[in-house]
Protein backbone atom coordinates (compact mmCIF):
# COMPACT_ATOMS: atom_id res chain seq x y z
CA UNK A 1 0.00 0.00 0.00
CA UNK A 2 3.06 2.19 0.97
CA UNK A 3 4.17 1.49 -2.68
CA UNK A 4 0.99 2.57 -4.26
CA UNK A 5 1.09 5.61 -2.39
CA UNK A 6 3.81 6.64 -3.68
CA UNK A 7 3.09 5.93 -7.27
CA UNK A 8 -0.16 7.73 -6.82
CA UNK A 9 2.08 11.21 -5.15
CA UNK A 10 4.83 11.16 -7.88
CA UNK A 11 2.36 10.71 -10.91
CA UNK A 12 0.41 14.28 -9.24
CA UNK A 13 3.68 15.44 -9.05
CA UNK A 14 4.20 14.93 -12.76
CA UNK A 15 1.16 15.99 -14.00
CA UNK A 16 1.42 19.40 -11.67
CA UNK A 17 4.45 20.13 -13.32
CA UNK A 18 3.45 19.10 -16.74
CA UNK A 19 -0.02 21.56 -16.23
CA UNK A 20 2.03 24.39 -14.24
CA UNK A 21 4.46 24.43 -18.07
CA UNK A 22 1.05 24.09 -20.56
CA UNK A 23 -0.10 27.21 -18.46
CA UNK A 24 3.26 29.16 -18.51
CA UNK A 25 2.89 28.16 -22.46
CA UNK A 26 -0.35 29.02 -23.09
CA UNK A 27 -0.05 32.55 -21.40
CA UNK A 28 2.65 33.21 -23.81
CA UNK A 29 1.07 32.56 -26.93
CA UNK A 30 -1.91 34.56 -25.83
CA UNK A 31 1.25 37.06 -25.30
CA UNK A 32 2.27 36.62 -28.78
CA UNK A 33 -1.37 36.53 -30.87
CA UNK A 34 -2.35 39.64 -29.17
CA UNK A 35 1.06 41.48 -29.45
CA UNK A 36 1.09 40.12 -32.89
CA UNK A 37 -2.34 41.89 -33.92
CA UNK A 38 -1.13 44.87 -31.93
CA UNK A 39 1.68 45.19 -34.39
CA UNK A 40 -0.92 44.39 -37.43
CA UNK A 41 -3.10 47.57 -36.12
CA UNK A 42 -0.29 49.58 -36.03
CA UNK A 43 0.97 48.88 -39.09
CA UNK A 44 -2.16 48.99 -41.32
CA UNK A 45 -2.81 52.43 -39.14
CA UNK A 46 0.69 54.01 -40.25
CA UNK A 47 0.02 52.67 -43.82
CA UNK A 48 -3.30 54.66 -44.01
CA UNK A 49 -1.80 57.70 -42.17
CA UNK A 50 0.88 57.94 -45.12
CA UNK A 51 -1.66 57.18 -47.61
CA UNK A 52 -3.79 59.96 -46.83
CA UNK A 53 -1.02 62.28 -45.92
CA UNK A 54 0.85 61.66 -49.42
CA UNK A 55 -2.40 61.76 -51.71
CA UNK A 56 -3.43 65.06 -50.18
CA UNK A 57 0.13 66.52 -50.17
CA UNK A 58 -0.04 66.01 -54.23
CA UNK A 59 -3.42 67.17 -54.89
CA UNK A 60 -3.24 70.85 -52.65
CA UNK A 61 0.03 70.96 -54.20
CA UNK A 62 -1.49 70.45 -57.83
CA UNK A 63 -3.95 72.66 -56.86
CA UNK A 64 -1.33 75.73 -55.71
CA UNK A 65 0.40 74.76 -58.60
CA UNK A 66 -2.53 75.40 -60.76
CA UNK A 67 -3.37 78.80 -59.05
CA UNK A 68 0.31 79.93 -59.16
CA UNK A 69 0.30 79.28 -63.38
CA UNK A 70 -3.25 80.86 -63.50
CA UNK A 71 -1.95 84.33 -62.78
CA UNK A 72 1.78 84.05 -64.14
CA UNK A 73 0.62 84.03 -68.30
CA UNK A 74 1.94 86.64 -69.91
CA UNK A 75 0.07 87.91 -71.77
CA UNK A 76 -2.78 87.00 -69.59
CA UNK A 77 -5.72 85.01 -70.15
CA UNK A 78 -8.34 84.25 -67.87
CA UNK A 79 -10.87 82.89 -70.37
CA UNK A 80 -13.08 79.59 -69.15
CA UNK A 81 -11.44 77.56 -71.57
CA UNK A 82 -8.22 78.12 -70.21
CA UNK A 83 -9.74 77.53 -67.06
CA UNK A 84 -11.35 74.20 -68.11
CA UNK A 85 -8.26 72.72 -69.69
CA UNK A 86 -6.50 73.19 -66.25
CA UNK A 87 -9.17 71.81 -64.76
CA UNK A 88 -9.31 68.89 -66.79
CA UNK A 89 -5.71 68.16 -66.63
CA UNK A 90 -5.36 68.26 -62.77
CA UNK A 91 -8.24 66.45 -62.09
CA UNK A 92 -7.97 63.46 -64.42
CA UNK A 93 -4.25 62.95 -63.61
CA UNK A 94 -5.44 62.95 -59.48
CA UNK A 95 -7.83 61.22 -58.80
CA UNK A 96 -9.82 62.12 -55.55
CA UNK A 97 -10.89 65.68 -56.05
CA UNK A 98 -14.33 66.01 -55.69
CA UNK A 99 -14.67 69.19 -58.36
CA UNK A 100 -12.52 72.58 -58.64
CA UNK A 101 -14.35 75.90 -59.17
CA UNK A 102 -13.47 79.88 -60.18
CA UNK A 103 -15.19 82.22 -58.29
CA UNK A 104 -15.44 86.06 -59.08
CA UNK A 105 -13.78 88.56 -56.71
CA UNK A 106 -18.02 89.46 -55.57
CA UNK A 107 -17.43 85.62 -54.09
CA UNK A 108 -20.19 84.33 -57.04
CA UNK A 109 -19.41 81.02 -58.37
CA UNK A 110 -18.34 81.48 -62.11
CA UNK A 111 -16.80 78.07 -63.52
CA UNK A 112 -16.80 74.69 -62.43
CA UNK A 113 -15.24 71.29 -63.49
CA UNK A 114 -16.97 68.64 -63.73
CA UNK A 115 -19.99 70.38 -64.34
CA UNK A 116 -22.17 67.39 -62.91
CA UNK A 117 -20.54 67.42 -59.18
CA UNK A 118 -20.95 70.94 -58.90
CA UNK A 119 -24.28 72.01 -60.23
CA UNK A 120 -25.55 73.05 -57.67
CA UNK A 121 -22.93 75.71 -56.99
CA UNK A 122 -23.41 76.95 -60.22
CA UNK A 123 -23.92 81.28 -59.94
CA UNK A 124 -24.13 80.92 -56.01
CA UNK A 125 -22.68 83.80 -54.23
CA UNK A 126 -20.57 82.26 -51.32
CA UNK A 127 -22.37 83.96 -48.55
CA UNK A 128 -25.36 82.04 -48.72
CA UNK A 129 -23.38 79.09 -48.21
CA UNK A 130 -22.38 77.51 -44.45
CA UNK A 131 -20.76 79.77 -42.12
CA UNK A 132 -18.02 77.80 -41.73
CA UNK A 133 -17.25 77.54 -45.53
CA UNK A 134 -18.34 81.73 -45.59
CA UNK A 135 -15.40 82.62 -42.88
CA UNK A 136 -12.52 80.46 -44.55
CA UNK A 137 -13.39 82.38 -47.45
CA UNK A 138 -13.63 85.74 -46.30
CA UNK A 139 -9.90 84.48 -44.11
CA UNK A 140 -8.91 83.57 -47.79
CA UNK A 141 -9.90 87.47 -48.88
CA UNK A 142 -8.22 89.30 -45.58
CA UNK A 143 -4.77 87.15 -45.87
CA UNK A 144 -4.61 86.77 -49.89
CA UNK A 145 -3.53 83.01 -48.48
CA UNK A 146 -4.40 79.44 -49.49
CA UNK A 147 -7.27 78.72 -47.00
CA UNK A 148 -8.97 75.28 -45.65
CA UNK A 149 -12.55 75.22 -44.39
CA UNK A 150 -13.96 72.47 -41.65
CA UNK A 151 -15.17 69.33 -42.80
CA UNK A 152 -18.95 69.89 -42.91
CA UNK A 153 -22.00 67.89 -44.39
CA UNK A 154 -23.01 69.81 -47.44
CA UNK A 155 -25.56 67.43 -49.51
CA UNK A 156 -26.76 63.91 -49.58
CA UNK A 157 -25.08 63.55 -45.91
CA UNK A 158 -21.62 63.53 -47.40
CA UNK A 159 -19.21 65.40 -45.81
CA UNK A 160 -16.86 67.72 -47.56
CA UNK A 161 -14.35 70.38 -47.19
CA UNK A 162 -13.26 73.71 -49.30
CA UNK A 163 -10.12 75.03 -50.29
CA UNK A 164 -9.49 78.39 -51.25
CA UNK A 165 -6.48 80.10 -53.46
CA UNK A 166 -6.71 84.11 -54.11
CA UNK A 167 -5.65 84.69 -57.22
CA UNK A 168 -3.82 87.97 -57.03
CA UNK A 169 -2.80 89.74 -60.49
CA UNK A 170 -0.56 93.28 -60.55
CA UNK A 171 -1.92 93.70 -56.98
CA UNK A 172 -5.51 93.02 -57.53
CA UNK A 173 -7.84 90.22 -56.64
CA UNK A 174 -8.95 88.66 -60.21
CA UNK A 175 -11.04 85.80 -58.28
CA UNK A 176 -10.12 82.47 -56.38
CA UNK A 177 -9.43 78.89 -57.32
CA UNK A 178 -11.58 76.36 -55.17
CA UNK A 179 -11.04 72.60 -54.45
CA UNK A 180 -13.84 70.53 -53.16
CA UNK A 181 -12.69 67.40 -51.75
CA UNK A 182 -15.25 64.51 -50.07
CA UNK A 183 -13.66 62.68 -47.74
CA UNK A 184 -15.77 59.51 -48.39
CA UNK A 185 -14.12 59.48 -51.94
CA UNK A 186 -10.53 60.12 -50.07
CA UNK A 187 -11.11 57.30 -47.69
CA UNK A 188 -12.44 54.92 -50.79
CA UNK A 189 -8.92 55.50 -52.50
CA UNK A 190 -6.51 55.52 -49.69
CA UNK A 191 -8.17 52.42 -48.37
CA UNK A 192 -7.52 48.80 -49.16
CA UNK A 193 -10.36 45.66 -49.35
CA UNK A 194 -8.75 44.17 -46.32
CA UNK A 195 -8.40 47.29 -44.50
CA UNK A 196 -12.19 47.52 -45.05
CA UNK A 197 -12.49 43.85 -43.88
CA UNK A 198 -10.23 43.95 -40.84
CA UNK A 199 -10.39 47.23 -39.16
CA UNK A 200 -13.12 49.69 -37.87
CA UNK A 201 -11.73 52.93 -38.99
CA UNK A 202 -13.12 56.72 -37.51
CA UNK A 203 -11.79 59.92 -38.67
CA UNK A 204 -12.24 62.89 -36.36
CA UNK A 205 -11.97 66.73 -36.54
CA UNK A 206 -12.22 69.13 -34.19
CA UNK A 207 -14.24 66.68 -32.05
CA UNK A 208 -16.41 65.45 -34.65
CA UNK A 209 -16.57 62.96 -36.49
CA UNK A 210 -16.12 62.84 -40.45
CA UNK A 211 -15.55 59.27 -41.68
CA UNK A 212 -16.59 56.12 -40.55
CA UNK A 213 -15.94 53.21 -42.51
CA UNK A 214 -19.21 51.12 -41.70
CA UNK A 215 -21.65 51.21 -38.72
CA UNK A 216 -19.76 49.75 -35.71
CA UNK A 217 -21.41 46.89 -33.74
CA UNK A 218 -21.08 46.95 -30.29
CA UNK A 219 -18.40 43.86 -28.53
CA UNK A 220 -19.32 41.40 -25.66
CA UNK A 221 -16.29 43.09 -24.21
CA UNK A 222 -15.72 46.40 -25.38
CA UNK A 223 -12.62 47.05 -22.72
CA UNK A 224 -11.14 43.65 -24.37
CA UNK A 225 -11.04 45.24 -27.81
CA UNK A 226 -10.23 48.62 -27.17
CA UNK A 227 -6.58 47.44 -25.80
CA UNK A 228 -6.08 46.66 -29.45
CA UNK A 229 -7.15 50.78 -30.85
CA UNK A 230 -4.45 53.26 -32.07
CA UNK A 231 -5.36 56.93 -32.51
CA UNK A 232 -3.10 58.33 -35.13
CA UNK A 233 -2.82 62.24 -36.19
CA UNK A 234 -3.29 62.52 -39.83
CA UNK A 235 -1.85 66.07 -41.39
CA UNK A 236 -1.42 67.33 -44.43
CA UNK A 237 -1.79 71.51 -45.36
CA UNK A 238 -4.82 73.22 -43.73
CA UNK A 239 -6.02 69.78 -42.13
CA UNK A 240 -5.39 67.78 -39.19
CA UNK A 241 -7.50 64.51 -38.31
CA UNK A 242 -7.74 62.06 -35.68
CA UNK A 243 -7.94 58.34 -36.84
CA UNK A 244 -8.78 55.77 -34.59
CA UNK A 245 -8.37 52.08 -35.77
CA UNK A 246 -9.52 49.07 -34.37
CA UNK A 247 -9.87 45.21 -35.34
CA UNK A 248 -12.77 43.82 -36.20
CA UNK A 249 -14.59 40.70 -33.73
CA UNK A 250 -13.86 38.75 -37.96
CA UNK A 251 -10.09 38.96 -36.62
CA UNK A 252 -10.38 37.47 -33.29
CA UNK A 253 -12.84 34.92 -34.50
CA UNK A 254 -10.37 33.66 -37.60
CA UNK A 255 -7.72 33.18 -34.79
CA UNK A 256 -8.53 32.68 -31.57
CA UNK A 257 -5.83 34.71 -29.39
CA UNK A 258 -7.39 32.68 -26.37
CA UNK A 259 -6.12 29.37 -27.23
CA UNK A 260 -8.61 27.62 -25.72
CA UNK A 261 -7.56 24.43 -27.65
CA UNK A 262 -4.37 24.62 -27.16
CA UNK A 263 -4.74 25.19 -22.99
CA UNK A 264 -7.20 22.25 -23.61
CA UNK A 265 -4.73 20.17 -25.85
CA UNK A 266 -1.59 20.77 -23.04
CA UNK A 267 -4.24 19.72 -20.02
CA UNK A 268 -5.40 16.39 -21.67
CA UNK A 269 -1.13 15.48 -22.68
CA UNK A 270 -0.16 16.67 -18.78
CA UNK A 271 -3.14 14.03 -17.39
CA UNK A 272 -2.00 11.25 -20.03
CA UNK A 273 1.52 11.54 -19.06
CA UNK A 274 0.76 11.30 -15.47
CA UNK A 275 -0.92 8.41 -16.28
CA UNK A 276 1.64 7.01 -19.07
CA UNK A 277 4.18 7.04 -15.75
CA UNK A 278 1.83 5.39 -13.45
CA UNK A 279 1.73 2.63 -15.30
CA UNK A 280 5.22 3.05 -16.18
CA UNK A 281 6.30 2.87 -12.24
CA UNK A 282 3.84 -0.47 -12.08
CA UNK A 283 5.51 -2.04 -14.94
CA UNK A 284 9.03 -1.54 -13.33
CA UNK A 285 7.61 -3.00 -10.35
CA UNK A 286 6.34 -6.13 -12.29
CA UNK A 287 9.71 -6.34 -14.54
CA UNK A 288 11.72 -6.28 -10.52
CA UNK A 289 9.41 -9.15 -9.59
CA UNK A 290 9.94 -10.89 -12.72
CA UNK A 291 14.10 -10.05 -12.65
CA UNK A 292 14.03 -11.86 -8.96
CA UNK A 293 12.36 -15.13 -10.60
CA UNK A 294 14.65 -15.04 -13.25
CA UNK A 295 17.32 -14.91 -10.71
CA UNK A 296 16.21 -18.10 -9.09
CA UNK A 297 15.47 -19.60 -12.28
CA UNK A 298 19.27 -19.50 -13.22
CA UNK A 299 20.00 -20.77 -9.80
CA UNK A 300 18.52 -23.68 -10.80
CA UNK A 301 19.97 -23.88 -14.28
CA UNK A 302 23.63 -23.68 -13.30
CA UNK A 303 23.28 -27.03 -11.81
CA UNK A 304 22.70 -28.26 -15.56
CA UNK A 305 25.17 -26.28 -17.00
CA UNK A 306 27.86 -28.93 -16.81
CA UNK A 307 25.84 -31.66 -18.37
CA UNK A 308 25.57 -28.85 -21.58
CA UNK A 309 29.29 -27.70 -21.61
CA UNK A 310 30.37 -30.57 -24.14
CA UNK A 311 27.61 -29.79 -26.33
CA UNK A 312 28.59 -26.24 -26.72
CA UNK A 313 32.12 -27.15 -28.24
CA UNK A 314 30.42 -29.34 -30.61
CA UNK A 315 28.29 -26.12 -31.44
CA UNK A 316 31.55 -23.74 -31.11
CA UNK A 317 32.96 -25.70 -33.93
CA UNK A 318 30.07 -25.89 -35.91
CA UNK A 319 29.61 -22.04 -35.73
CA UNK A 320 32.96 -21.50 -37.24
CA UNK A 321 32.27 -23.62 -40.00
CA UNK A 322 29.50 -21.60 -40.91
CA UNK A 323 30.76 -18.40 -40.50
CA UNK A 324 33.87 -19.99 -43.17
CA UNK A 325 30.79 -20.45 -45.42
CA UNK A 326 29.60 -17.17 -45.03
CA UNK A 327 32.30 -15.44 -45.59
CA UNK A 328 32.74 -17.12 -48.64
CA UNK A 329 28.81 -16.67 -49.41
CA UNK A 330 29.15 -12.87 -48.87
CA UNK A 331 32.37 -12.80 -51.58
CA UNK A 332 30.39 -15.28 -54.06
CA UNK A 333 27.71 -12.54 -53.98
CA UNK A 334 30.04 -9.60 -54.28
CA UNK A 335 31.29 -11.04 -57.36
CA UNK A 336 28.10 -11.87 -58.65
CA UNK A 337 27.07 -7.78 -58.22
CA UNK A 338 29.85 -6.36 -60.27
CA UNK A 339 29.63 -9.32 -63.25
CA UNK A 340 25.45 -8.41 -63.42
CA UNK A 341 26.29 -4.52 -63.23
CA UNK A 342 28.70 -4.95 -66.42
CA UNK A 343 26.12 -5.41 -69.05
CA UNK A 344 23.74 -2.89 -67.82
CA UNK A 345 26.19 -0.16 -68.09
CA UNK A 346 26.96 -1.60 -71.03
CA UNK A 347 23.34 -1.65 -72.32
CA UNK A 348 22.74 2.02 -71.17
CA UNK A 349 25.52 3.09 -73.32
CA UNK A 350 23.92 1.47 -76.51
CA UNK A 351 20.24 2.78 -75.51
CA UNK A 352 21.91 6.33 -77.43
CA UNK A 353 23.71 4.57 -80.02
CA UNK A 354 20.10 2.21 -80.99
CA UNK A 355 18.36 5.22 -81.89
CA UNK A 356 21.50 6.70 -83.86
CA UNK A 357 22.79 4.08 -85.89
CA UNK A 358 19.21 1.64 -86.80
CA UNK A 359 16.48 4.39 -85.88
CA UNK A 360 14.78 3.26 -89.05
CA UNK A 361 15.01 0.03 -89.00
CA UNK A 362 13.56 -0.35 -85.17
CA UNK A 363 9.86 -0.89 -84.59
CA UNK A 364 7.41 1.42 -84.32
CA UNK A 365 6.88 0.70 -80.68
CA UNK A 366 10.47 1.39 -79.89
CA UNK A 367 10.58 4.24 -81.79
CA UNK A 368 6.95 5.53 -79.70
CA UNK A 369 9.23 4.63 -76.71
CA UNK A 370 12.42 7.04 -77.94
CA UNK A 371 9.39 10.04 -78.95
CA UNK A 372 8.29 9.57 -75.30
CA UNK A 373 11.39 10.47 -74.22
CA UNK A 374 12.35 12.94 -76.34
CA UNK A 375 9.11 14.74 -75.74
CA UNK A 376 9.57 14.47 -71.75
CA UNK A 377 13.31 16.49 -72.61
CA UNK A 378 11.77 18.82 -74.45
CA UNK A 379 8.70 19.51 -72.19
CA UNK A 380 11.17 19.72 -69.36
CA UNK A 381 13.75 22.31 -71.49
CA UNK A 382 10.08 24.36 -71.97
CA UNK A 383 9.84 24.14 -67.96
CA UNK A 384 13.04 25.39 -67.37
CA UNK A 385 12.40 28.01 -69.87
CA UNK A 386 9.38 29.39 -68.32
CA UNK A 387 10.73 29.13 -65.26
CA UNK A 388 13.26 31.43 -65.92
CA UNK A 389 11.33 33.97 -68.06
CA UNK A 390 9.27 34.32 -65.18
CA UNK A 391 11.68 34.74 -62.60
CA UNK A 392 13.16 37.60 -64.85
CA UNK A 393 10.30 39.22 -65.55
CA UNK A 394 10.29 42.73 -62.83
CA UNK A 395 13.80 41.88 -62.42
CA UNK A 396 15.53 42.22 -66.03
CA UNK A 397 13.70 45.62 -67.13
CA UNK A 398 13.85 47.03 -70.82
CA UNK A 399 13.01 51.21 -71.35
CA UNK A 400 9.67 51.33 -71.50
CA UNK A 401 8.16 53.19 -74.54
CA UNK A 402 4.66 54.20 -75.93
CA UNK A 403 3.75 52.44 -79.12
CA UNK A 404 0.59 51.09 -80.83
CA UNK A 405 -0.67 48.09 -79.52
CA UNK A 406 -1.66 46.86 -83.04
CA UNK A 407 2.01 46.82 -84.18
CA UNK A 408 2.29 44.31 -80.36
CA UNK A 409 -0.36 42.29 -81.96
CA UNK A 410 0.88 41.63 -85.33
CA UNK A 411 4.11 40.97 -83.44
CA UNK A 412 3.13 38.67 -81.71
CA UNK A 413 0.21 36.51 -84.25
CA UNK A 414 3.17 36.48 -87.05
CA UNK A 415 5.08 34.02 -84.87
CA UNK A 416 2.08 31.93 -84.71
CA UNK A 417 0.24 32.23 -87.61
CA UNK A 418 1.51 28.46 -88.75
CA UNK A 419 -0.39 27.33 -86.03
CA UNK A 420 -3.50 29.58 -86.10
CA UNK A 421 -3.97 28.24 -89.92
CA UNK A 422 -3.11 24.63 -89.30
CA UNK A 423 -6.28 24.77 -86.56
CA UNK A 424 -8.71 26.64 -89.81
CA UNK A 425 -8.78 29.08 -86.97
CA UNK A 426 -10.54 32.79 -88.17
CA UNK A 427 -8.54 35.18 -86.06
CA UNK A 428 -10.26 38.99 -85.67
CA UNK A 429 -8.21 42.01 -84.94
CA UNK A 430 -10.15 45.00 -84.01
CA UNK A 431 -9.14 48.08 -86.12
CA UNK A 432 -8.20 51.54 -84.57
CA UNK A 433 -6.52 50.03 -81.78
CA UNK A 434 -4.68 52.78 -78.80
CA UNK A 435 -1.34 53.73 -78.13
CA UNK A 436 0.22 52.01 -74.98
CA UNK A 437 3.06 52.23 -72.72
CA UNK A 438 5.43 49.90 -71.53
CA UNK A 439 8.07 47.28 -72.71
CA UNK A 440 7.58 45.91 -76.43
CA UNK A 441 8.99 42.37 -75.59
CA UNK A 442 6.88 41.94 -72.68
CA UNK A 443 3.40 43.19 -74.06
CA UNK A 444 4.22 41.09 -77.30
CA UNK A 445 4.74 37.86 -74.80
CA UNK A 446 1.66 38.39 -72.92
CA UNK A 447 -0.72 38.48 -76.62
CA UNK A 448 1.65 35.54 -77.58
CA UNK A 449 0.75 33.39 -74.51
CA UNK A 450 -2.97 34.18 -74.44
CA UNK A 451 -3.26 33.52 -78.08
CA UNK A 452 -1.43 30.49 -77.91
CA UNK A 453 -3.24 29.42 -75.14
CA UNK A 454 -6.82 30.05 -77.03
CA UNK A 455 -5.31 27.94 -79.99
CA UNK A 456 -4.21 25.13 -77.83
CA UNK A 457 -7.91 25.20 -75.78
CA UNK A 458 -9.54 25.78 -78.72
CA UNK A 459 -11.31 21.88 -79.18
CA UNK A 460 -10.60 19.14 -81.86
CA UNK A 461 -13.91 19.33 -82.62
CA UNK A 462 -14.70 22.86 -83.24
CA UNK A 463 -16.98 23.44 -86.39
CA UNK A 464 -15.97 27.60 -86.78
CA UNK A 465 -12.64 28.01 -84.34
CA UNK A 466 -12.93 31.62 -83.82
CA UNK A 467 -10.19 34.00 -81.44
CA UNK A 468 -10.88 37.89 -81.49
CA UNK A 469 -8.62 40.61 -80.45
CA UNK A 470 -9.69 43.87 -79.72
CA UNK A 471 -10.55 46.53 -76.89
CA UNK A 472 -12.86 48.91 -75.34
CA UNK A 473 -13.35 51.81 -72.85
CA UNK A 474 -14.60 51.63 -69.35
CA UNK A 475 -14.45 55.17 -68.79
CA UNK A 476 -11.28 56.90 -69.73
CA UNK A 477 -9.59 53.38 -69.25
CA UNK A 478 -9.06 50.84 -71.93
CA UNK A 479 -10.02 47.31 -71.94
CA UNK A 480 -7.95 44.54 -73.91
CA UNK A 481 -9.24 41.71 -74.59
CA UNK A 482 -8.55 38.12 -76.01
CA UNK A 483 -11.42 36.23 -76.84
CA UNK A 484 -11.99 32.75 -78.35
CA UNK A 485 -15.14 29.75 -78.53
CA UNK A 486 -12.76 26.84 -77.55
CA UNK A 487 -13.63 24.90 -74.57
CA UNK A 488 -13.83 27.61 -71.74
CA UNK A 489 -12.94 27.48 -67.48
CA UNK A 490 -15.21 26.30 -65.13
CA UNK A 491 -16.09 28.82 -62.53
CA UNK A 492 -14.40 27.26 -59.22
CA UNK A 493 -11.06 27.28 -61.53
CA UNK A 494 -11.35 30.58 -62.97
CA UNK A 495 -9.45 31.81 -59.46
CA UNK A 496 -6.56 30.07 -59.47
CA UNK A 497 -5.74 29.27 -63.22
CA UNK A 498 -3.19 32.36 -63.36
CA UNK A 499 -0.73 30.17 -60.38
CA UNK A 500 2.06 28.34 -61.26
CA UNK A 501 1.55 24.69 -62.48
CA UNK A 502 -2.03 24.90 -62.25
CA UNK A 503 -3.37 23.07 -65.12
CA UNK A 504 -7.15 22.06 -65.26
CA UNK A 505 -8.59 19.14 -65.90
CA UNK A 506 -9.96 19.72 -69.79
CA UNK A 507 -6.71 21.89 -70.43
CA UNK A 508 -4.79 18.63 -69.53
CA UNK A 509 -6.84 16.29 -71.61
CA UNK A 510 -6.07 19.22 -74.46
CA UNK A 511 -2.26 18.02 -73.89
CA UNK A 512 -0.11 21.00 -73.97
CA UNK A 513 1.15 23.40 -71.63
CA UNK A 514 3.72 23.78 -69.19
CA UNK A 515 0.89 25.60 -66.31
CA UNK A 516 2.96 28.87 -66.09
CA UNK A 517 2.26 30.17 -69.40
CA UNK A 518 -1.01 32.64 -67.72
CA UNK A 519 1.28 33.35 -64.49
CA UNK A 520 3.82 34.82 -66.74
CA UNK A 521 1.17 36.66 -68.26
CA UNK A 522 -0.44 38.10 -65.11
CA UNK A 523 3.41 38.98 -63.45
CA UNK A 524 4.05 41.11 -66.89
CA UNK A 525 0.42 42.82 -66.21
CA UNK A 526 1.40 43.62 -62.30
CA UNK A 527 4.76 44.77 -64.16
CA UNK A 528 2.71 47.50 -65.71
CA UNK A 529 0.46 48.34 -63.21
CA UNK A 530 -2.37 47.02 -65.04
CA UNK A 531 -5.25 44.13 -64.12
CA UNK A 532 -6.26 40.91 -65.39
CA UNK A 533 -9.56 39.00 -65.38
CA UNK A 534 -11.17 36.20 -67.32
CA UNK A 535 -14.50 35.86 -67.94
CA UNK A 536 -15.67 32.34 -69.21
CA UNK A 537 -18.59 29.54 -69.50
CA UNK A 538 -17.58 25.39 -70.18
CA UNK A 539 -18.32 24.77 -73.89
CA UNK A 540 -18.53 28.29 -74.85
CA UNK A 541 -15.46 29.65 -75.13
CA UNK A 542 -13.07 32.29 -73.19
CA UNK A 543 -12.56 35.99 -72.97
CA UNK A 544 -9.14 37.18 -71.14
CA UNK A 545 -9.36 40.79 -70.31
CA UNK A 546 -6.45 43.10 -69.03
CA UNK A 547 -5.36 47.09 -68.73
CA UNK A 548 -2.37 48.70 -68.73
CA UNK A 549 -1.10 51.94 -66.97
CA UNK A 550 -0.87 54.86 -69.51
CA UNK A 551 -0.70 57.72 -67.32
CA UNK A 552 3.04 58.09 -69.43
CA UNK A 553 1.33 57.74 -72.89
Amino acid sequence: MKILSYKKSLSILIFLLCFCMSIFLWQNQNKYDRTLIMHQTNASAEQIQIRIEGMMTSRIASLDLLARRWVDRSPPDFSKQRFIRFAETVYGHYPGIHGINWIDPEGMFQWAFPEQNNTELKDKNIRQMDAGIRSTFERAQKTLEFETSPCLGIKDREIYFYTFWPLVFRGSIQGYFCGVFQVQKIMDICLGKNMEKNFCIRLYEDGQLIYLNEKQHKHQDESFYNRFRVIRAISFPGKTWQMYIEPRSSVFESKDISNRFFLFFAITISFILSVVFFLFLQRMGMYRNARDSALDEIEKRIHTEEALRENEKKLEYTMEKLVAKNTEMESFLYSISHDLKTPIVTIDGFIGALREDFGNDLPKSAQSYFEYISDATKKMGLLINDLIELSRIGRVNEKKMSLPFGEIVESATSMLNPQIEAKGISLNIQQDLPVVYGEKKRLVQVIENLLSNAIKYIGKDNPVPQIEIGHKKNGVQDVFFVKDNGIGIQQRYQKIIFQVFQRLPDAKKAGEGTGIGLAIVERVIKHHEGEIWVSSEPGKGSTFFFTLNKSEV
